[in-house]
């Protein structure tokens, strides 16, 4: 007996318009979740919140802070990042975000898909 399973295309086009909300939701969460830890402020940078307000989302999925130094500050942990006025501020900020607001962003995913992340 052989039983071929084939997508109905409507079903198709709802699961992509599905994922892609999911998507757009996560990149928005993250970088909006991220702000209060990306160092603002730093003499390096011309103007004020330079780095936090260079982060953007490239392509879905993709979110990559623009200002100068940017990496440099992401990866250096021998750098004080409260320096620049914000206490909150951290190395590897994506990674704090992640660690204290990622089961929120997933429970957000999931209600969006009319699921249960928990």
């Amino acid at each position: 007996m052989n039983v071929r399973l084939t997508w109905n295309n409507e079903t198709k086009k709802q699961r992509r318009e599905k994922m892609k909300a999911v998507q757009n939701y996560v990149d928005s969460e993250c970088l909006r979740l991220m702000t209060p830890y990306v160092p603002v402020g730093l003499p390096e940078y011309e103007k004020s919140g330079t780095l936090r307000d260079s982060g953007k989302i490239l392509y879905p999925g993709k979110i990559v802070y623009t200002a100068k130094k940017a990496r440099h500050d992401y990866y250096n942990r021998n750098v004080d990042h409260r320096h620049g006025g914000n206490p909150n501020a951290t190395p590897l900020w994506f990674e704090t975000m992640k660690k204290k607001h990622g089961k929120a962003i997933l429970r957000g995913a999931a209600a969006l898909i009319g699921g249960n992340a928990e």
